[in-house]
């Protein structure tokens, strides 16, 4: 009898112990594994504009470009690649295009803030604008964009509203375009931009302008 009861004894304290140890050791957490960390683009990869479709492969006179916001036809293209220094800023005019434009059934409420046609033509110009000093600035690569003597366009009428004009940090680059609708043909262009601003608001540099045929 003593030997049956120092058996059972036995078995538990043995039985005791694994629990003891089971409960000791720490398991992982089940989200351990959905925690990795997230490799992000950087940010001088192309973002497509939400309105208007992208343009980048159109080179050629009457190619066209179709995607859910619509469509865009080439009717005038220049290369440019000019840059400019306006003090700290160091603005890139790269290219200047005219399209028609004709906006999906989806975008047209968006256009009916500049213009009630349902197509229409429109004039793009990209930069690249950095700030190459160490202090953060403010500028508005197109303060005026002049189409002709009588007719002139504002940040105000920019349908691309990729927010070009801001403050940029120290050593911040960006690309990016503005562009405007048409109401009849150009033949060239010229382009006024803001003043460079400090910190303060002072002005570090006069805006200055750029002008070029579209021929």
């Amino acid at each position: 009898m003593r030997q049956i009861l120092a058996t059972l004894m036995l078995g538990t304290v043995l039985a005791g112990c694994g629990t003891s140890a089971s409960q000791d050791t720490p398991k992982e957490p089940a989200s351990a594994k959905q925690e990795q960390p997230v490799s992000l683009e950087k940010t001088s990869a192309y973002v497509p504009n939400p309105q208007i479709p992208d343009d980048r492969d159109l080179t050629k006179i009457d190619q066209t470009v179709t995607d859910d916001k619509g469509d865009l036809t080439l009717k005038q293209f220049k290369r440019v690649n000019e840059t400019r220094k306006i003090g700290p800023i160091e603005m890139t005019i790269e290219e200047i295009k005219v399209f028609h434009a004709r906006p999906s059934y989806g975008m047209i409420d968006f256009f009916h803030g500049f213009t009630h046609d349902e197509s229409f033509d429109l004039i793009k110009t990209r930069v690249t604008i950095k700030n190459t000093s160490n202090e953060p600035v403010t500028f508005n690569p197109v303060a005026h964009f002049k189409l002709d003597a009588a007719t002139e366009k504002t940040l105000e009428d920019d349908v691309y509203l990729e927010s070009l004009a801001k403050t940029y940090a120290p050593s911040e680059s960006r690309s990016g375009n503005f562009g405007f609708i048409l109401e009849h043909p150009v033949d060239s262009i010229e382009l006024l931009t803001s003043d460079v601003l400090d910190e303060k608001q002072d002005v570090l540099k006069k805006g200055t302008t750029f002008s070029t045929s579209l021929r």
